[in-house]
Order: C-alpha cells, then sequence, then structure tokens
C-alpha cells in the first residue's frame, strides 16, 4: 500500500491552499495528526505495525513515511486546513475544514478498522 512522506504531504497542501505558515507549523499539525492517528486507532490494534510513536520536528527527514496511507492523504490536508484556519480565525473555513476532515478521519478509521483486528478481539471456529 503506497504511503506518503512528509514532503509530499507538505508540497501537497501548499499547492491546494496557498499559506504564510512555515515548514515547521505544518510540521507539528502534521504530527500532531499522526500521534492522534497512532494513539486512537493503531495501538490497539493485535500486532501493530508500529509500536510508538516519536514526535515530528524541524529536523525529521522530509522522506520521513507517515501513517496515514496515500489513498487518504486528504486527511493531512484537511487537518492542516483546519489549523491553519483556526489561527487565522477564519471560523467558515474552519468550520468547512474541521467537517471534511472528519469524514476523512471517520472514512479512513472505518476502513483501518475492517482491515485490522483489535487486540481485545476474541476469534474461535465453530
Amino acid at each position: 500500500m503506497k504511503k506518503v512522506t512528509l514532503d509530499e504531504v507538505i508540497s501537497y497542501f501548499d499547492e491546494q491552499c496557498p499559506n504564510h505558515y512555515s515548514r515547521e507549523n505544518k510540521i507539528a499539525w502534521i504530527s500532531e495528526l499522526d500521534e492522534l492517528v497512532f494513539e486512537n486507532i493503531i495501538k490497539s490494534r493485535e500486532n501493530p505495525e508500529i509500536t510508538g510513536f516519536t514526535p515530528y520536528n524541524s529536523e525529521t527527514n522530509g522522506s520521513k513515511t507517515l501513517l496515514v496511507p496515500f489513498m487518504f492523504r486528504e486527511l493531512y490536508r484537511f487537518f492542516i486546513e483546519k489549523s491553519v484556519a483556526y489561527s487565522n480565525r477564519e471560523t467558515v473555513a474552519y468550520n468547512n475544514a474541521l467537517q471534511m476532515f472528519e469524514a476523512y478521519y471517520d472514512n479512513y478509521y472505518s476502513w483501518y478498522n475492517r482491515n485490522h483486528k483489535t487486540a481485545d478481539t476474541v476469534s474461535f471456529n465453530i
């Protein structure tokens, strides 16, 4: 499954939503989202693909592979977009981006749920 990198997400966001925010701001927001994904989705799975999360910072290599696969990359876009709108105090833009983020997050969570058993799942044969 194709994954995206830190540089790809930042470049894609800047293409879609020109802005004046620094690379460091965007890395912090991406890190916040990946930690949220790790803590709320990945960590509770049986044999998780990763067992810990180290936050990203300005020294993180741009080719760092992120947690969410390419087919859900819009999750990053709308998380950063809602963060930018919140910082700019743009209420309507924030609400729109938040709504899109929540829809993509729910879709990703549902997909992940279907494809990864939870650690406390009990299976048996009849």
